[in-house]
């Protein structure tokens, strides 16, 4: 097996040496975890060739965090892999088509570590990608797979689709987003159709007394951002809407459904002393649960192969802390004459009970770290990167503490602040080669 893996590799070499031009990176990052007491590696292969009109990537990563059971973890040193990019891109001469497709990280529109749509975690996943924009507009459409139909864990196969409509007036930007998920393979009615997804999920709803009506039960999401970027500053805010009570302005003695909305705002500002940045965000309980629809996470269960766990922060597709939490994050970057740069934040993260993927929403009010105890989550983060020519070196620690720490209720299929602390010490080394 060892041996089929390394003619693999060197059979992906030849066809990239034979094609055009290459280019591979190759990096190791080394971790030290003082609580868990444990040292994981990880070491990473990336090969890709960028031009003005093709982008090829392929990227494997190897782990020995005993996160996932690889069952050939014994060729590979103990160590089982990830495939975190492999994806084309084609683009016209002008740059303003492109389309891309494969195992990408996902990006949100706005460069935040609190965006909404997709989870600055960056979690691969595999998409299909169409995408137009010129000097005054742009627009997205994004197939996006979830869970296979192939799935072993998990009965139902489940997927998203994903649309960006905006206008550019210069330097500023504002646009709208929206979100459907279903559990199916495909749905090449969303992909296609250019309608917002109100719209588009609406006209082939189950009560509709139309030819056409579908027996289907999907979830929509919509939001709105803008953002403002120049040579000195960046500023933006974004906010997602899963859903909201519109019954407090038409309908004020009716039933007051629960809010489920998430916001996001953040600014970095670039001077000679550096770049300083600060961001918050927040996101309601109850929102991205499932409930008229599938939830906005990736599985459709928070365990699966009976007992392993998923972590919230492995499973929202959106905002990376979920539910029921409010965050803020200030840091400073930078780099002197580009052979050094410093890296420093502090986050504080306050959280209370989340729910990813059951429905747990009470028929009325709006909540919002209402829980008895919560999860506190104070870290310092310090890091530095050296660069010589195409070398680089990398240090960096995490420093901390979580009280009353985020557990999994296997009863309640809930995640739960409970008595427990932890404090963080995370050393982390590396070093990456470019040719």
């Amino acid at each position: 097996m060892y041996k089929k893996a390394l003619i693999s590799i060197l059979m992906i070499l030849l066809l990239f040496s034979l094609g055009f031009s290459i280019n591979l990176e190759l990096d190791f990052q080394g971790t030290y975890d003082n609580y868990e007491e444990t040292f994981t590696d990880r070491i990473g292969i990336k090969l890709y060739n960028y031009t003005s009109n093709f982008d090829i990537t392929s990227e494997l990563a190897f782990y020995n965090d005993d996160k996932y059971y690889f069952y050939e973890s014994d060729y590979y040193w103990g160590h089982y892999f990830l495939i975190e990019n492999s994806y084309i891109t084609l683009r016209n001469d002008d740059q303003t088509l492109e389309l891309s497709g494969g195992i990408k990280q996902l990006k949100d529109e706005v460069d935040s570590p609190y965006s909404l749509f997709f989870s600055s975690e960056n979690i691969p996943l595999v998409n299909l990608d169409v995408g137009y924009e010129d000097e005054h507009f742009f627009f997205e459409t994004m197939w996006v797979q979830l869970v296979s139909e192939n799935n072993r864990n998990f009965d139902t196969p489940k997927a998203m689709n994903y649309k960006t409509y905006g206008l550019k007036f210069g330097n500023f930007r504002v646009g709208y987003q929206d979100v459907l998920v279903y559990e199916r393979t495909f749905d090449i009615f969303y992909f296609l159709n250019p309608m917002p997804a109100y719209f588009a999920q609406e006209i082939r709803a189950s009560g509709n007394v139309m030819p056409w009506s579908e027996d289907i039960n999907d979830n929509s999401l919509m939001g709105f951002f803008f953002d403002y970027k120049d040579l000195n500053y960046y500023i933006y805010s974004q906010l997602l809407v899963d859903d909201f009570n519109t019954n407090r302005f038409f309908n004020p003695e009716d039933r007051q459904n629960p809010d489920k909305v998430a916001f996001s705002s953040g600014l970095n500002l670039k001077s000679t002393l550096g770049t300083f940045g600060a961001y918050g965000a927040f996101a309601t309980q109850y929102t991205f649960q499932p409930g008229g629809g599938p939830g906005y996470t990736i599985y459709p269960e928070s365990t699966y192969d009976d007992e392993k766990i998923i972590e919230y922060t492995d499973n929202y597709i959106g905002y990376k802390y979920g539910e029921n939490t409010v965050s803020f994050l200030v840091d400073y970057d930078y780099t002197y004459n580009n052979w050094l740069n410093l890296y420093s934040s502090f986050e504080t993260v306050f959280s209370g009970s989340k729910s990813p993927t059951k429905d747990t929403a009470p028929g009325e009010n709006t909540y919002l770290l209402d829980d008895p105890l919560l999860e506190k989550r104070y870290v310092y983060t310090l890091a530095t990167n050296f660069y010589f020519n195409n070398i680089e070196f990398n240090l960096s620690a995490d420093m901390g503490v979580i009280q009353n720490k985020l557990e999994f209720n296997e009863d309640e299929e809930t995640f739960e602040p409970s008595d427990k602390d932890e404090n963080i010490l995370r050393l982390n080394f590396g070093f990456g080669i470019e040719f």
